[in-house]
């Protein structure tokens, strides 16, 4: 089950760089098809380390979405604050 709402709310914006694009695309995974899944519906949970490490891992979150073409993509994401979201990775969900 994942969170009721997304800390960044319903109208993200979206922190890229060249390295998080390259991260994103070593997986095969264009950065619109990300920013695709966190705005379509999708679940957000928080990342599995943000209790044991939440120095490192508290900002950080899991998302699993659809993008507009049908693809199923796990996103992990870091909330910046207010609607700012950062993606780290991404990658095919094959469950």
């Amino acid at each position: 089950m994942g969170l009721r709402e997304d800390p960044w709310g319903d109208d993200p914006t979206f922190d890229w760089d060249d390295n998080n694009r390259d991260e994103v695309w070593a997986h095969k995974v264009r950065d619109f098809e990300v920013e695709e899944c966190i705005e379509n519906e999708h679940v957000t949970i928080p990342h599995k380390k943000a209790r044991s490490e939440p120095e490192k891992y508290g900002d950080r979150y899991v998302v699993r979405g659809v993008s507009d073409g049908g693809r199923k993509l796990v996103i992990i994401v870091q909330y910046l604050g207010a609607n700012w979201v950062r993606p780290i990775t991404a990658w095919d969900d094959r469950t």
